[in-house]
């Protein structure tokens, strides 16, 4: 069973992955992509890092 903690990590890396692949279409540019990152970090109160 996965604690509340585990859930709001895999939450963030699954919207990491939707910004990258906006990033690596051209959508959006990586000034918005490291600004909806941190704002999704704190949204989700994901406790981990994420290496671009």
């Amino acid at each position: 069973m996965l604690s509340e903690k585990s859930r709001n990590n895999v939450n963030f890396v699954r919207i990491v992955i939707v910004l990258r692949n906006l990033l690596a279409g051209g959508f959006i540019t990586g000034d918005e992509y490291k600004r909806a990152k941190g704002y999704y970090k704190k949204l989700t109160g994901a406790d981990i890092a994420v290496i671009d």
